[in-house]
């Protein structure tokens, strides 16, 4: 996956960059991570390890945190 071995800055940097997210605004990434597509990735199906030992719901909660803080980056 292209955020493996990034950063929590170069993480936050590539979410909050259109040309790399899909064009999404920070409220729009909200909904990018509710959906299906990104959902599977914590329950991938039997034999595959899900993408987070958080749940989806803790993952949204904080992502959801985020956006309503500013959307800042961390300075590392």
């Amino acid at each position: 996956m292209i955020w493996e071995g990034l950063s929590n800055r170069q993480l936050c940097e590539l979410f909050k960059d259109r040309r790399q997210n899909g064009n999404r605004s920070v409220n729009e990434i909200i909904e990018h991570m509710a959906t299906p597509l990104v959902q599977w990735g914590w329950n991938p199906g039997e034999g595959r390890t899900p993408i987070s030992s958080m749940s989806h719901a803790n993952f949204m909660a904080k992502v959801n945190e985020w956006v309503t803080s500013g959307a800042a980056c961390p300075s590392r």
